[in-house]
């Protein structure tokens, strides 16, 4: 239920004309982060027991004068259906609807060796190539024994693991003898 309400709160924040989108996720991820890092605020977002018009008072007394009105009014309306909780949620929904929109997207390469940045260049370029986006990679450690390569809102993911090659190798060579 709560990813449907997102998902109506993030159509609607595109529909609006007179709107910056960088603006706009600026202030929200801004908020977003406040929320996700301290659980107080997050268990008072969601207590049953505060009113709504307190919650929405203590949220914009705190806000006043860093956030545009657009995101004022979001907020608004999001405390009169009990809801500013999922501002974190709405977030990352809206960045993905950015995203969708300005065709693009961002994933990452994991490998438990360094990945050289001229390689990420190259799939960077391949993937937007097949996918018709622009698509960005950013390199994470990890200690996958190969490469991993995910652009998850694009469904894409790509695995190339030593072991399974070498694995498959040995196979060939097995049936060629």
């Amino acid at each position: 239920m709560d990813n449907l309400v997102v998902k109506r709160y993030a159509k609607a924040l595109l529909s609006i004309k007179d709107i910056s989108l960088e603006e706009l996720m600026s202030e929200l991820s801004a908020i977003s982060e406040v929320i996700k890092s301290d659980k107080e605020i997050e268990e008072f977002l969601k207590a049953p027991i505060v009113n709504k018009e307190t919650k929405l008072e203590v949220l914009l007394s705190a806000l006043e004068g860093k956030v545009s009105k657009p995101v004022e009014n979001l907020l608004k309306v999001m405390a009169q259906k009990d809801r500013l909780y999922l501002l974190p949620e709405l977030t990352v929904e809206l960045q993905k609807e950015i995203q969708a929109l300005e065709k693009r997207y961002s994933g990452i390469v994991e490998s438990n060796e360094e990945i050289d940045k001229e390689l990420i260049k190259k799939l960077e370029k391949k993937l937007s190539l097949y996918s018709g986006a622009e698509v960005t990679l950013e390199f994470k450690p990890s200690d996958i024994d190969g490469i991993r390569v995910e652009v998850s809102d694009l469904g894409l993911e790509l695995n190339f693991s030593k072991r399974r090659v070498k694995e498959a190798l040995l196979e060939n060579i097995l049936k060629a003898l």
